[in-house]
């Protein structure tokens, strides 16, 4: 088997590269066919009867890095078409083609590296507004708790005040249960005493006689 078939990707594993969909893949294929490889743009042109699959070699993967850093970017479809034919030539005077190497270990040309570059920035830039997000929310979080304290510090001088007052009108109450219980017990004594006094009476009356 010749070598650059064993390089072949299958779709699954290039949507998963490219984190897209596999439906969003074919229609990248059909849209691009002419960017791509045979067995990627025109399968069915790669076999003779049967049913035929589409398989991405390294330089498709390339190109379809491009092709979503693009579309990612608001370019149009017809627009990308345009930049992927204006890149067709990617060499350097001196023949060498610009190349970097992803975390991966697979070599990538320069514009697919800038895409690959600008994917970056663009996680980046989606993490630090993330960020920013989350700081506001906890921001916004301390500010309702701010007020929740504030509130419940006013909450709980109003209860104070509310017992300070209540307090007062029991002792209030007290009081006057205290003189009322007075003014009766001595009017009670002075009922007892003229009771007793009335009692003497009658009795010195009656010895008297």
């Amino acid at each position: 088997m010749p070598d650059d078939e064993t390089r072949l990707r299958l779709p699954s594993q290039v949507a998963a590269r490219l984190d897209v969909s596999a439906s969003t893949l074919r229609r990248w294929s059909k849209e691009f066919a002419p960017f791509l490889s045979q067995t990627a743009g025109y399968p069915e042109l790669s076999t003779e009867g049967g049913t035929s699959h589409r398989r991405y070699t390294d330089e498709d993967l390339e190109t379809l890095i491009i092709i979503k850093g693009l579309l990612a970017e608001g370019y149009s479809y017809r627009q990308v078409a345009k930049r992927l034919e204006a890149m067709r030539v990617g060499e350097t005077p001196q023949g060498d083609t610009y190349a970097v190497v992803t975390a991966e270990g697979e070599k990538l040309g320069l514009a697919p590296a800038m895409s690959v570059l600008a994917d970056t920035i663009h996680t980046v830039a989606d993490s630090q507004q993330m960020l920013l997000q989350s700081q506001q929310a906890s921001r916004d979080l301390l500010g309702v708790i701010i007020q929740d304290n504030f509130n419940l510090k006013e909450e709980n001088a109003r209860l104070r005040e509310r017992m300070l007052r209540l307090e007062r009108e029991i002792s209030e109450i007290k009081r006057k249960e205290e003189e009322r219980r007075g003014v009766i017990e001595e009017r009670l004594l002075q009922l007892e005493l003229e009771q007793l006094e009335s009692r003497r009476g009658c009795l010195g009356l009656l010895f008297g006689a």
